[in-house]
Protein backbone atom coordinates (compact mmCIF):
# COMPACT_ATOMS: atom_id res chain seq x y z
CA UNK A 1 0.00 0.00 0.00
CA UNK A 2 1.41 3.50 -0.80
CA UNK A 3 -0.25 4.77 2.01
CA UNK A 4 1.68 8.19 4.50
CA UNK A 5 2.11 6.70 7.83
CA UNK A 6 2.48 9.81 9.78
CA UNK A 7 5.50 11.78 11.07
CA UNK A 8 6.31 14.52 13.11
CA UNK A 9 4.94 16.99 11.25
CA UNK A 10 1.73 16.25 12.29
CA UNK A 11 2.45 17.26 16.06
CA UNK A 12 3.44 20.55 14.65
CA UNK A 13 0.29 20.99 12.89
CA UNK A 14 -2.57 20.36 14.82
CA UNK A 15 -2.31 23.58 16.36
CA UNK A 16 -3.15 25.39 13.06
CA UNK A 17 -5.55 22.63 11.92
CA UNK A 18 -7.83 23.39 15.59
CA UNK A 19 -7.41 27.07 15.11
CA UNK A 20 -8.78 26.78 12.09
CA UNK A 21 -11.29 24.27 13.08
CA UNK A 22 -12.40 27.13 15.76
CA UNK A 23 -12.35 29.96 13.54
CA UNK A 24 -14.84 27.83 10.95
CA UNK A 25 -17.43 27.38 14.21
CA UNK A 26 -17.02 31.18 15.10
CA UNK A 27 -18.03 32.15 11.47
CA UNK A 28 -20.41 29.65 11.33
CA UNK A 29 -21.67 30.52 14.39
CA UNK A 30 -22.18 34.08 13.91
CA UNK A 31 -24.17 32.72 10.59
CA UNK A 32 -26.96 31.15 12.81
CA UNK A 33 -27.67 34.02 14.27
CA UNK A 34 -28.71 36.35 11.17
CA UNK A 35 -31.60 34.53 10.21
CA UNK A 36 -34.62 32.99 11.69
CA UNK A 37 -35.43 29.32 11.05
CA UNK A 38 -36.38 28.41 7.66
CA UNK A 39 -39.04 26.16 6.44
CA UNK A 40 -39.53 23.57 6.71
CA UNK A 41 -36.94 21.16 7.83
CA UNK A 42 -35.54 23.59 10.35
CA UNK A 43 -38.59 24.26 12.85
CA UNK A 44 -39.26 20.44 12.53
CA UNK A 45 -36.73 19.33 14.38
CA UNK A 46 -36.22 22.32 16.65
CA UNK A 47 -40.04 21.97 17.42
CA UNK A 48 -39.56 18.10 18.28
CA UNK A 49 -36.55 18.82 20.47
CA UNK A 50 -38.67 21.81 21.88
CA UNK A 51 -41.19 19.47 22.89
CA UNK A 52 -39.12 16.31 23.95
CA UNK A 53 -37.37 19.51 26.53
CA UNK A 54 -41.35 20.30 27.56
CA UNK A 55 -42.54 16.95 27.87
CA UNK A 56 -39.62 15.23 29.34
CA UNK A 57 -40.44 12.08 27.05
CA UNK A 58 -37.20 11.38 24.75
CA UNK A 59 -38.44 7.76 23.63
CA UNK A 60 -40.77 9.10 20.68
CA UNK A 61 -39.99 12.31 19.23
CA UNK A 62 -43.54 14.15 18.56
CA UNK A 63 -44.64 17.37 16.62
CA UNK A 64 -47.38 19.31 17.92
CA UNK A 65 -48.30 16.69 20.03
CA UNK A 66 -47.97 14.23 18.06
CA UNK A 67 -45.43 11.00 17.61
CA UNK A 68 -43.31 12.05 14.90
CA UNK A 69 -41.22 9.37 13.45
CA UNK A 70 -39.84 10.88 10.03
CA UNK A 71 -36.37 10.65 11.86
CA UNK A 72 -34.75 8.86 14.14
CA UNK A 73 -34.32 10.61 17.53
CA UNK A 74 -30.56 11.65 18.23
CA UNK A 75 -30.75 15.02 16.37
CA UNK A 76 -33.12 15.57 18.97
CA UNK A 77 -31.30 14.29 22.16
CA UNK A 78 -28.57 16.44 21.27
CA UNK A 79 -30.20 19.58 20.24
CA UNK A 80 -32.64 19.53 23.86
CA UNK A 81 -29.28 20.10 25.12
CA UNK A 82 -28.51 23.74 24.32
CA UNK A 83 -32.42 24.39 24.50
CA UNK A 84 -32.16 23.65 28.13
CA UNK A 85 -29.13 25.93 27.92
CA UNK A 86 -30.35 28.90 26.25
CA UNK A 87 -34.10 28.31 25.58
CA UNK A 88 -35.96 27.65 22.55
CA UNK A 89 -34.03 29.97 20.18
CA UNK A 90 -32.45 29.86 16.97
CA UNK A 91 -28.75 29.72 18.08
CA UNK A 92 -29.98 26.88 20.82
CA UNK A 93 -31.31 24.25 17.89
CA UNK A 94 -28.33 25.16 15.19
CA UNK A 95 -25.55 24.69 17.99
CA UNK A 96 -24.46 22.00 17.20
CA UNK A 97 -25.12 21.77 13.83
CA UNK A 98 -22.39 24.27 13.72
CA UNK A 99 -20.17 22.48 16.08
CA UNK A 100 -20.26 19.42 13.77
CA UNK A 101 -19.26 21.27 10.54
CA UNK A 102 -16.52 22.36 12.18
CA UNK A 103 -15.84 19.10 13.93
CA UNK A 104 -16.11 17.12 10.09
CA UNK A 105 -13.44 19.95 8.88
CA UNK A 106 -11.35 18.80 11.26
CA UNK A 107 -11.22 15.19 10.83
CA UNK A 108 -11.43 15.85 6.67
CA UNK A 109 -8.10 17.40 7.82
CA UNK A 110 -7.30 14.25 9.43
CA UNK A 111 -7.42 12.28 6.38
CA UNK A 112 -6.08 14.55 4.25
CA UNK A 113 -2.60 14.27 6.39
CA UNK A 114 -2.43 10.47 6.48
CA UNK A 115 -3.37 10.05 2.77
CA UNK A 116 -1.20 13.19 1.51
CA UNK A 117 0.42 15.78 3.35
CA UNK A 118 -0.33 18.50 6.70
CA UNK A 119 -0.87 20.85 3.64
CA UNK A 120 -3.12 19.43 1.93
CA UNK A 121 -5.14 18.56 5.02
CA UNK A 122 -5.68 22.27 5.79
CA UNK A 123 -6.37 22.92 2.31
CA UNK A 124 -9.38 20.10 2.23
CA UNK A 125 -10.65 21.09 5.96
CA UNK A 126 -11.05 24.92 4.73
CA UNK A 127 -12.27 23.55 1.06
CA UNK A 128 -15.15 21.89 2.86
CA UNK A 129 -15.95 24.40 4.79
CA UNK A 130 -16.47 27.21 1.81
CA UNK A 131 -18.50 25.59 -0.88
CA UNK A 132 -21.87 26.38 -0.82
CA UNK A 133 -23.36 23.82 -0.05
CA UNK A 134 -21.81 23.49 3.00
CA UNK A 135 -22.46 26.96 3.60
CA UNK A 136 -25.99 26.73 3.32
CA UNK A 137 -26.38 23.30 5.53
CA UNK A 138 -23.80 23.90 7.84
CA UNK A 139 -24.96 26.23 10.28
CA UNK A 140 -29.20 24.58 9.81
CA UNK A 141 -30.86 23.17 12.41
CA UNK A 142 -31.04 19.69 10.72
CA UNK A 143 -29.38 15.79 10.65
CA UNK A 144 -26.94 17.11 7.04
CA UNK A 145 -23.84 17.77 9.68
CA UNK A 146 -24.59 15.07 12.05
CA UNK A 147 -24.66 12.37 9.50
CA UNK A 148 -21.82 13.96 7.78
CA UNK A 149 -19.47 14.12 11.09
CA UNK A 150 -20.66 10.62 11.57
CA UNK A 151 -19.95 9.10 8.20
CA UNK A 152 -16.56 10.97 8.04
CA UNK A 153 -15.44 9.63 11.54
CA UNK A 154 -16.32 6.17 10.21
CA UNK A 155 -13.74 6.62 7.29
CA UNK A 156 -11.45 8.18 9.30
CA UNK A 157 -11.03 5.44 11.90
CA UNK A 158 -10.97 3.06 8.87
CA UNK A 159 -8.03 5.25 7.47
CA UNK A 160 -6.38 4.71 10.95
CA UNK A 161 -6.63 1.20 11.15
CA UNK A 162 -5.29 0.75 7.69
CA UNK A 163 -2.38 2.65 8.76
CA UNK A 164 -1.42 1.24 12.24
CA UNK A 165 -3.42 -2.29 11.95
CA UNK A 166 -6.96 -2.83 12.74
CA UNK A 167 -7.41 -2.96 16.71
CA UNK A 168 -10.03 -3.16 18.87
CA UNK A 169 -10.64 0.28 19.63
CA UNK A 170 -10.69 0.67 16.09
CA UNK A 171 -13.77 -1.81 15.66
CA UNK A 172 -15.79 0.12 18.61
CA UNK A 173 -15.14 3.44 17.48
CA UNK A 174 -16.29 2.32 14.00
CA UNK A 175 -19.48 0.33 15.31
CA UNK A 176 -20.88 3.80 17.48
CA UNK A 177 -20.05 5.78 14.45
CA UNK A 178 -22.12 3.65 12.39
CA UNK A 179 -24.89 3.24 15.24
CA UNK A 180 -25.19 6.78 16.20
CA UNK A 181 -25.21 7.36 12.25
CA UNK A 182 -28.77 5.02 11.77
CA UNK A 183 -29.98 7.00 15.14
CA UNK A 184 -29.29 10.26 12.98
CA UNK A 185 -30.95 9.05 9.56
CA UNK A 186 -31.54 4.84 9.74
CA UNK A 187 -29.85 3.35 6.92
CA UNK A 188 -28.04 6.36 5.57
CA UNK A 189 -25.75 6.42 8.44
CA UNK A 190 -24.32 3.10 7.05
CA UNK A 191 -23.00 4.96 3.48
CA UNK A 192 -19.50 4.11 4.48
CA UNK A 193 -19.90 0.56 4.12
CA UNK A 194 -19.70 0.26 0.59
CA UNK A 195 -16.83 2.64 0.29
CA UNK A 196 -15.18 0.37 2.57
CA UNK A 197 -16.09 -2.80 0.95
CA UNK A 198 -14.85 -1.27 -2.33
CA UNK A 199 -11.90 -0.31 -1.18
CA UNK A 200 -10.55 -3.46 0.14
CA UNK A 201 -11.85 -5.42 -2.68
CA UNK A 202 -9.71 -3.03 -4.87
CA UNK A 203 -6.73 -3.50 -2.64
CA UNK A 204 -6.89 -7.20 -1.83
CA UNK A 205 -3.63 -8.08 -3.29
CA UNK A 206 -1.37 -5.51 -1.29
CA UNK A 207 -3.56 -6.54 2.21
CA UNK A 208 -2.62 -9.95 3.28
CA UNK A 209 -5.40 -9.45 5.79
CA UNK A 210 -8.50 -8.05 3.41
CA UNK A 211 -10.54 -11.33 5.12
CA UNK A 212 -9.96 -10.52 8.41
CA UNK A 213 -10.74 -6.72 7.89
CA UNK A 214 -13.67 -7.27 6.20
CA UNK A 215 -14.82 -9.44 9.18
CA UNK A 216 -13.95 -7.10 11.52
CA UNK A 217 -15.89 -4.25 9.69
CA UNK A 218 -19.26 -6.71 10.05
CA UNK A 219 -18.27 -6.53 13.69
CA UNK A 220 -18.33 -2.78 13.78
CA UNK A 221 -21.54 -3.16 11.86
CA UNK A 222 -23.09 -5.50 14.20
CA UNK A 223 -22.19 -3.36 17.09
CA UNK A 224 -23.83 -0.38 15.14
CA UNK A 225 -26.99 -2.10 14.48
CA UNK A 226 -27.01 -2.95 18.25
CA UNK A 227 -26.86 0.73 19.35
CA UNK A 228 -29.89 1.11 16.71
CA UNK A 229 -32.61 -1.32 18.04
CA UNK A 230 -31.68 -0.27 21.33
CA UNK A 231 -34.08 2.40 20.94
CA UNK A 232 -35.72 1.38 17.56
CA UNK A 233 -37.14 -1.82 19.75
CA UNK A 234 -39.09 -0.21 22.34
CA UNK A 235 -39.71 2.88 20.04
CA UNK A 236 -41.68 0.49 17.53
CA UNK A 237 -43.15 -1.44 20.61
CA UNK A 238 -44.37 1.99 22.56
CA UNK A 239 -45.71 3.43 18.54
CA UNK A 240 -47.55 0.02 18.64
CA UNK A 241 -45.42 -0.61 15.15
CA UNK A 242 -45.83 2.80 13.60
CA UNK A 243 -41.85 3.21 13.61
CA UNK A 244 -41.12 0.00 11.16
CA UNK A 245 -44.39 1.53 8.90
CA UNK A 246 -43.70 5.01 8.62
CA UNK A 247 -39.87 5.17 9.19
CA UNK A 248 -38.74 2.10 7.00
CA UNK A 249 -41.29 1.42 4.93
CA UNK A 250 -42.28 4.92 4.09
CA UNK A 251 -39.05 6.93 4.10
CA UNK A 252 -36.32 4.10 3.60
CA UNK A 253 -37.96 1.89 1.22
CA UNK A 254 -41.03 3.88 -0.60
CA UNK A 255 -38.32 6.82 -0.79
CA UNK A 256 -35.53 4.97 -2.72
CA UNK A 257 -38.10 2.67 -5.28
CA UNK A 258 -40.50 6.34 -5.79
CA UNK A 259 -40.12 10.12 -5.71
CA UNK A 260 -41.48 11.25 -2.23
CA UNK A 261 -42.80 14.91 -2.16
CA UNK A 262 -42.04 16.01 -5.76
CA UNK A 263 -38.36 15.50 -4.87
CA UNK A 264 -37.20 13.66 -8.32
CA UNK A 265 -39.93 12.34 -10.99
CA UNK A 266 -38.71 10.74 -14.05
CA UNK A 267 -35.78 8.60 -13.89
CA UNK A 268 -33.87 8.70 -16.88
CA UNK A 269 -34.55 12.90 -16.56
CA UNK A 270 -33.16 13.25 -13.49
CA UNK A 271 -30.09 10.46 -14.05
CA UNK A 272 -27.62 13.39 -13.72
CA UNK A 273 -29.60 15.51 -10.93
CA UNK A 274 -26.24 14.88 -8.52
CA UNK A 275 -23.96 15.90 -11.24
CA UNK A 276 -25.48 19.24 -11.43
CA UNK A 277 -25.65 19.00 -7.70
CA UNK A 278 -22.22 18.59 -7.32
CA UNK A 279 -21.26 21.08 -9.82
CA UNK A 280 -23.25 23.83 -8.21
CA UNK A 281 -22.96 22.72 -4.52
CA UNK A 282 -19.34 22.52 -4.43
CA UNK A 283 -18.60 26.31 -5.94
CA UNK A 284 -15.97 27.98 -6.09
CA UNK A 285 -13.77 24.59 -6.10
CA UNK A 286 -16.01 23.46 -8.81
CA UNK A 287 -13.27 25.15 -10.84
CA UNK A 288 -10.69 22.64 -9.75
CA UNK A 289 -12.97 19.08 -10.18
CA UNK A 290 -11.69 18.36 -13.83
CA UNK A 291 -8.26 18.56 -13.09
CA UNK A 292 -8.77 16.65 -9.78
CA UNK A 293 -10.79 13.86 -11.31
CA UNK A 294 -7.09 13.53 -14.02
CA UNK A 295 -4.71 13.77 -10.92
CA UNK A 296 -6.71 11.22 -8.63
CA UNK A 297 -7.00 8.37 -11.73
CA UNK A 298 -3.61 8.81 -12.42
CA UNK A 299 -2.43 8.15 -9.15
CA UNK A 300 -0.49 11.41 -8.55
CA UNK A 301 -2.73 12.40 -5.37
CA UNK A 302 -2.21 10.07 -2.77
CA UNK A 303 -0.71 7.42 -5.44
CA UNK A 304 -2.11 3.94 -6.24
CA UNK A 305 -3.78 4.04 -2.51
CA UNK A 306 -5.23 7.54 -2.43
CA UNK A 307 -6.93 6.71 -5.88
CA UNK A 308 -8.02 4.03 -3.86
CA UNK A 309 -9.63 5.81 -1.22
CA UNK A 310 -11.22 8.82 -2.86
CA UNK A 311 -12.68 7.27 -6.18
CA UNK A 312 -14.14 4.44 -3.61
CA UNK A 313 -15.75 7.05 -1.39
CA UNK A 314 -16.99 8.95 -4.42
CA UNK A 315 -18.49 6.75 -7.38
CA UNK A 316 -20.56 3.70 -5.06
CA UNK A 317 -22.59 7.06 -3.25
CA UNK A 318 -22.91 8.92 -6.70
CA UNK A 319 -24.09 5.59 -8.24
CA UNK A 320 -26.57 4.70 -5.12
CA UNK A 321 -28.14 8.24 -4.64
CA UNK A 322 -28.52 8.41 -8.19
CA UNK A 323 -30.36 5.10 -9.03
CA UNK A 324 -32.49 6.26 -5.32
CA UNK A 325 -36.15 7.67 -6.65
CA UNK A 326 -36.19 10.38 -4.57
CA UNK A 327 -33.48 12.99 -5.15
CA UNK A 328 -32.20 15.69 -2.69
CA UNK A 329 -29.12 17.81 -3.38
CA UNK A 330 -27.76 17.03 0.78
CA UNK A 331 -28.66 13.62 0.12
CA UNK A 332 -25.42 13.91 -1.50
CA UNK A 333 -23.20 15.21 1.40
CA UNK A 334 -21.19 12.12 1.74
CA UNK A 335 -19.07 12.25 -0.89
CA UNK A 336 -17.93 16.70 -0.13
CA UNK A 337 -15.28 15.24 2.13
CA UNK A 338 -13.82 13.42 -0.59
CA UNK A 339 -13.98 15.87 -3.36
CA UNK A 340 -12.69 18.64 -0.66
CA UNK A 341 -9.87 15.88 -0.08
CA UNK A 342 -9.14 15.50 -4.42
CA UNK A 343 -9.16 19.16 -4.48
CA UNK A 344 -6.29 19.90 -1.36
CA UNK A 345 -4.54 16.50 -2.99
CA UNK A 346 -4.43 18.36 -6.38
CA UNK A 347 -2.96 21.76 -5.13
CA UNK A 348 -0.42 20.29 -2.90
CA UNK A 349 0.62 17.93 -6.03
CA UNK A 350 0.53 21.21 -8.14
CA UNK A 351 2.89 22.82 -5.73
CA UNK A 352 5.41 20.14 -5.78
CA UNK A 353 5.40 19.42 -9.33
CA UNK A 354 4.16 16.17 -9.48
CA UNK A 355 0.87 16.51 -11.26
CA UNK A 356 1.48 15.62 -15.59
CA UNK A 357 0.45 17.98 -18.51
CA UNK A 358 -2.57 16.28 -18.60
CA UNK A 359 -3.95 16.93 -15.49
CA UNK A 360 -2.72 20.79 -15.80
CA UNK A 361 -4.96 21.07 -19.06
CA UNK A 362 -7.70 19.13 -17.35
CA UNK A 363 -7.62 22.31 -14.49
CA UNK A 364 -7.49 25.07 -17.04
CA UNK A 365 -10.59 23.50 -18.47
CA UNK A 366 -12.18 23.68 -15.34
CA UNK A 367 -13.09 27.42 -16.56
CA UNK A 368 -15.38 26.31 -18.99
CA UNK A 369 -17.35 24.62 -16.16
CA UNK A 370 -17.03 26.89 -13.48
CA UNK A 371 -16.86 30.24 -14.74
CA UNK A 372 -20.24 30.15 -16.83
CA UNK A 373 -21.91 29.48 -13.59
CA UNK A 374 -20.35 31.52 -11.56
CA UNK A 375 -20.43 34.50 -13.60
CA UNK A 376 -24.81 33.66 -14.35
CA UNK A 377 -24.46 33.65 -10.74
CA UNK A 378 -22.96 36.92 -10.09
CA UNK A 379 -24.97 38.24 -13.12
CA UNK A 380 -28.24 37.24 -11.10
CA UNK A 381 -27.48 39.10 -7.92
CA UNK A 382 -26.12 42.14 -9.23
CA UNK A 383 -29.53 42.69 -11.64
CA UNK A 384 -32.66 40.28 -10.31
CA UNK A 385 -32.56 42.41 -6.86
CA UNK A 386 -33.73 45.46 -8.93
CA UNK A 387 -36.89 43.86 -10.22
CA UNK A 388 -37.64 42.63 -6.17
CA UNK A 389 -39.76 44.91 -4.12
CA UNK A 390 -37.67 44.25 -0.88
CA UNK A 391 -35.89 47.15 1.03
CA UNK A 392 -32.65 46.80 1.29
CA UNK A 393 -31.68 44.12 -0.68
CA UNK A 394 -30.29 45.94 -3.77
CA UNK A 395 -26.84 47.21 -2.53
CA UNK A 396 -25.65 43.82 -0.47
CA UNK A 397 -26.75 41.79 -3.70
CA UNK A 398 -24.77 44.26 -6.22
CA UNK A 399 -21.59 44.32 -3.51
CA UNK A 400 -21.81 40.58 -3.24
CA UNK A 401 -22.27 39.59 -7.01
CA UNK A 402 -19.44 41.83 -7.58
CA UNK A 403 -17.20 39.68 -5.26
CA UNK A 404 -18.29 36.85 -6.83
CA UNK A 405 -17.48 37.48 -10.50
CA UNK A 406 -14.46 39.45 -9.64
CA UNK A 407 -13.25 36.35 -7.87
CA UNK A 408 -14.34 34.39 -10.68
CA UNK A 409 -12.78 36.27 -13.65
CA UNK A 410 -9.33 36.69 -11.59
CA UNK A 411 -8.78 32.62 -10.11
CA UNK A 412 -9.77 31.73 -13.88
CA UNK A 413 -7.13 33.49 -15.36
CA UNK A 414 -4.62 32.75 -12.23
CA UNK A 415 -5.64 28.70 -13.05
CA UNK A 416 -5.14 29.26 -16.81
CA UNK A 417 -1.67 30.95 -16.05
CA UNK A 418 -1.06 27.37 -14.40
CA UNK A 419 -0.51 28.58 -10.96
CA UNK A 420 -3.47 26.83 -9.54
CA UNK A 421 -2.23 27.62 -5.89
CA UNK A 422 -2.56 31.30 -6.56
CA UNK A 423 -6.17 30.37 -7.97
CA UNK A 424 -6.85 28.71 -4.47
CA UNK A 425 -6.19 31.71 -2.34
CA UNK A 426 -7.92 33.68 -4.68
CA UNK A 427 -11.04 31.42 -4.87
CA UNK A 428 -11.06 30.99 -0.77
CA UNK A 429 -9.99 34.96 0.09
CA UNK A 430 -13.20 35.66 -2.04
CA UNK A 431 -15.55 33.43 -0.52
CA UNK A 432 -15.02 34.96 2.72
CA UNK A 433 -15.11 38.00 1.28
CA UNK A 434 -18.29 37.42 -0.65
CA UNK A 435 -20.31 36.01 2.35
CA UNK A 436 -19.87 39.84 4.22
CA UNK A 437 -22.75 41.56 2.35
CA UNK A 438 -24.72 38.23 2.42
CA UNK A 439 -24.49 38.33 5.94
CA UNK A 440 -24.73 42.15 7.26
CA UNK A 441 -26.90 42.85 4.22
CA UNK A 442 -28.73 39.99 2.27
CA UNK A 443 -30.18 37.73 4.74
CA UNK A 444 -31.51 40.71 7.07
CA UNK A 445 -33.27 42.08 3.46
CA UNK A 446 -35.00 38.35 3.02
CA UNK A 447 -35.70 38.51 6.91
CA UNK A 448 -38.25 41.39 6.21
CA UNK A 449 -40.43 39.09 3.80
CA UNK A 450 -40.38 36.13 6.08
CA UNK A 451 -44.36 35.79 7.05
CA UNK A 452 -44.36 33.70 10.20
CA UNK A 453 -42.29 35.52 12.85
CA UNK A 454 -44.03 38.76 12.39
CA UNK A 455 -47.36 36.90 12.82
CA UNK A 456 -46.24 34.82 15.45
CA UNK A 457 -44.84 38.31 17.46
CA UNK A 458 -48.13 40.07 17.36
CA UNK A 459 -50.04 36.89 18.38
CA UNK A 460 -47.23 36.20 21.68
CA UNK A 461 -47.93 40.50 22.28
CA UNK A 462 -51.45 40.61 22.30
CA UNK A 463 -52.51 37.09 23.36
CA UNK A 464 -51.29 34.30 26.41
CA UNK A 465 -50.29 30.89 26.14
CA UNK A 466 -53.60 29.35 27.39
CA UNK A 467 -55.40 30.57 24.58
CA UNK A 468 -55.56 27.94 21.70
CA UNK A 469 -54.31 28.49 18.07
CA UNK A 470 -55.58 27.54 14.88
CA UNK A 471 -54.95 28.24 11.21
CA UNK A 472 -56.12 26.91 7.44
CA UNK A 473 -54.19 26.73 4.40
CA UNK A 474 -51.04 27.77 6.07
CA UNK A 475 -49.27 24.85 7.50
CA UNK A 476 -45.74 25.89 8.18
CA UNK A 477 -43.72 24.57 11.08
CA UNK A 478 -42.46 27.83 11.72
CA UNK A 479 -45.74 28.58 13.28
CA UNK A 480 -45.23 26.17 16.22
CA UNK A 481 -41.62 26.85 16.64
CA UNK A 482 -42.44 30.74 17.10
CA UNK A 483 -45.57 30.77 18.70
CA UNK A 484 -44.89 28.38 21.05
CA UNK A 485 -48.27 26.37 21.60
CA UNK A 486 -49.42 23.36 19.51
CA UNK A 487 -51.61 24.66 16.85
CA UNK A 488 -55.33 22.95 15.31
CA UNK A 489 -54.78 22.15 12.01
CA UNK A 490 -58.57 23.18 10.20
CA UNK A 491 -59.13 21.19 6.71
CA UNK A 492 -61.66 22.67 5.15
CA UNK A 493 -63.80 25.88 5.29
CA UNK A 494 -67.15 24.73 7.09
CA UNK A 495 -64.03 23.90 10.06
CA UNK A 496 -63.29 27.23 9.53
CA UNK A 497 -67.05 28.42 10.57
CA UNK A 498 -67.70 26.10 12.93
CA UNK A 499 -64.28 27.31 14.71
CA UNK A 500 -65.27 30.72 14.57
CA UNK A 501 -68.56 30.43 16.08
CA UNK A 502 -66.98 28.56 19.26
CA UNK A 503 -67.58 30.89 22.50
CA UNK A 504 -64.07 30.49 24.18
CA UNK A 505 -61.22 33.20 23.09
CA UNK A 506 -58.87 31.95 20.14
CA UNK A 507 -56.82 33.01 17.00
CA UNK A 508 -57.37 32.25 13.83
CA UNK A 509 -54.38 32.05 10.84
CA UNK A 510 -55.22 32.15 8.00
CA UNK A 511 -54.38 34.19 3.97
CA UNK A 512 -56.23 36.90 3.44
CA UNK A 513 -57.53 35.71 -0.19
CA UNK A 514 -58.99 32.32 1.89
CA UNK A 515 -61.21 34.53 4.40
CA UNK A 516 -62.20 36.90 1.53
CA UNK A 517 -63.51 33.57 -0.25
CA UNK A 518 -65.14 32.19 2.86
CA UNK A 519 -66.97 35.88 3.76
CA UNK A 520 -68.41 35.80 0.57
CA UNK A 521 -69.64 33.08 0.95
CA UNK A 522 -70.81 32.63 4.19
CA UNK A 523 -70.91 36.05 5.05
CA UNK A 524 -69.01 38.29 7.86
CA UNK A 525 -67.30 36.27 10.43
CA UNK A 526 -67.31 36.78 14.09
CA UNK A 527 -63.58 37.81 14.45
CA UNK A 528 -61.36 40.76 14.91
CA UNK A 529 -57.83 41.00 13.25
CA UNK A 530 -54.90 41.61 15.42
CA UNK A 531 -52.01 41.19 13.14
CA UNK A 532 -51.45 40.99 9.04
CA UNK A 533 -48.20 40.14 7.05
CA UNK A 534 -47.62 40.23 3.18
CA UNK A 535 -44.86 38.08 2.56
CA UNK A 536 -43.00 35.47 0.89
CA UNK A 537 -43.59 31.98 1.38
CA UNK A 538 -40.66 30.44 0.26
CA UNK A 539 -41.86 26.99 0.98
CA UNK A 540 -44.59 27.48 -1.72
CA UNK A 541 -43.19 29.62 -3.64
CA UNK A 542 -45.61 32.17 -3.93
CA UNK A 543 -46.09 35.80 -2.33
CA UNK A 544 -49.29 35.49 0.12
CA UNK A 545 -50.54 38.26 3.06
CA UNK A 546 -51.44 36.63 6.14
CA UNK A 547 -53.87 37.50 8.96
CA UNK A 548 -53.77 36.90 12.60
CA UNK A 549 -57.58 37.18 14.03
CA UNK A 550 -59.06 36.58 17.31
CA UNK A 551 -61.96 35.10 18.27
CA UNK A 552 -64.08 36.49 21.03
CA UNK A 553 -61.68 39.14 22.34
CA UNK A 554 -61.53 40.20 25.85
CA UNK A 555 -62.15 43.75 25.44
Amino acid sequence: MELRQGNGDFHKSWKPAILITFLIMVIYLFMGTRTTLWDRDEPYYACVAVEMVQSGKYLLPTFNGKVWLEKPPLLYWLMSIPIRLLGPTEIACRFFSIVWTALASLLTFFIGYRLFSVKAGLWAMVILASTFLILVVGSAATTDTLLLLLTIGVMAVFLLSITSGMHLSHIILMGIALGLGMLTKGPMGLMPLPAIAIILWLDRKNMPRTGRYIWLAGVSLSIGVLIFLAWAIPANKASNGEFLHIFIGRHVIARALKPMEHHGGNFLLHLPYYLFVIIVGFIPWTLYLPGSFSAVAGGRVGGKYGRIFLLSWIVPTFIIMTLAATKLPHYILFVWPALALAVAGTIDAAQQNRLTNRDRIWLRRGAWLFGPLAITMSLGLMIVPWFLQIPGLRWPCLASGIVLLTMTVVSIHQQRADRPQVSAIILLTGMIVFEIPILFGVLPAIEQIKITPAIAQAIKAKTTKEIPVATYKYVEPTLNFYIGRQIELLYDEEAVISWSRQAREGVLIIPKDKLEDIQQSYGTLPLEEIASKKGFNYSKGKTVEVMALIRNARK
